[in-house]
């Protein structure tokens, strides 16, 4: 599931290739929802591998190894393009805010040379607290993890209406709805969903209708935006995540649904979701996210830009869809997966 998210995300940041044709547009628009998506997919799945026996140390260790090596590749490789082939001036500062996933911390380096690394600051944040916050909910009823779930999602839901209604710089509001603080909550409700499912409580339905409803509910986010007059009480502007409160409980039951169809897999249970394809695409994600936005910049300067004629920008849209998969995939051969082995052998043996 984790390519298709990074793949929602690719169509968000190329959705000019389909201008011309504004149900496209606002279609594409949507995928911004695959960080949301992979918020809580975090919280879900650490909580779903977390065991007694590990440490914290070694927890930290692993998750600096995982994401890391990768991050300073990519954002290095950003800064070589953006010096040497763009002729643009590159900001140490930025790069530093960066490597040490402190951007999303800041107002004036929310936005660095590789645009999509904000999300990483975020995500260190979740795996900087889980440990604490997988203590604090461990100890909690299922009736009470149910209602911290409801408080996330109608937390989220406050800070997009305060994003609508008031009228403040946009580097507020990027406090307001992107900073780590405000984005724990889908992370939180990936952890209360994790852990109300190790506990015995199952959806009432299976993957096939809880995919079935996430695209329902993503088709029916995207007619809001068609027609804002009839099904919005206030003037809606668009603004990016407005949906998160609005998809992360379906979010949540689809990683829910698909955690339980691994688990049954045993028992002869088939999954499209396992195919090898898949799990490959899924393996290559985490690349893809962190270097689709560097491709398509790279193919805007090679002359591939919006221009007349659907079908053209389609194709456009598409060979860079492709060009980035391929980087992804070297870079998860050649660096993230050869990196991440050689740091964890650097831990010691493991204590509970």
């Amino acid at each position: 599931m984790r390519w298709f998210a990074a793949f929602s995300v690719f169509l968000f940041h190329a959705k000019g290739y389909l201008g011309e044709s504004r149900a496209l547009t606002d279609l594409a628009a949507l995928g911004y929802e695959g960080v949301p998506f992979f918020f809580v997919l975090s919280g879900f799945v650490m909580t779903w591998v977390a065991r007694p026996t590990d440490t914290v140390p070694h927890y930290y260790w692993r998750r600096f190894a995982r994401i890391w090596p990768l991050l300073v590749v990519t954002t290095l490789a950003t800064a070589a393009l953006t010096k040497w082939w763009w002729h643009a001036p590159i900001s140490k500062p930025n790069i530093l805010w960066t490597l040490t996933f402190s951007q999303a911390w800041t107002t004036d380096h929310f936005m660095t040379l590789n645009i999509v690394t904000w999300t990483l600051s975020v995500e260190a944040f979740f795996y900087l607290s889980f440990p604490l916050v997988l203590r604090i909910l461990l100890r909690r009823s299922s009736g009470t993890l149910a209602l911290v779930a409801a408080a996330a999602v109608a937390t989220t839901a406050a800070t997009r209406v305060a994003a609508q209604l008031l009228d403040h710089p946009a580097a507020s509001e990027r406090l307001l709805v992107a900073s780590p603080l405000a984005l724990s909550p889908m992370f939180v409700l990936g952890v209360c969903t994790g852990l109300l499912v190790r506990r015995g409580r199952r959806p009432p339905f299976g993957t096939g209708t809880a995919a079935a409803l996430t695209g329902g509910t993503i088709l029916l986010c995207w007619a809001w935006e068609q027609r804002p007059d009839l099904l919005h009480p206030f003037p809606f502007r668009g603004e990016i995540g407005f949906f998160d409160a609005v998809l992360m409980p379906v979010f949540a039951l689809l990683i829910a649904c698909a955690a339980l169809s691994d688990v049954r897999a045993g028992q002869g249970t088939r999954s499209v979701l396992r195919s090898r394809t898949l799990v490959k695409l899924g393996e290559w994600s985490f690349a893809y996210y962190l270097c689709h936005a560097v491709v398509l910049k790279v193919f805007a300067h090679a002359g591939f830009r919006p221009g007349p004629g659907l079908l053209r920008d389609a194709a456009e849209m598409g060979a860079a869809a492709l060009g980035a998969l391929v980087v992804a995939a070297l870079l998860h051969e050649l660096v993230e997966q050869p990196a991440e082995r050689r740091l964890r052998r650097l831990l010691p043996a493991r204590r509970a």
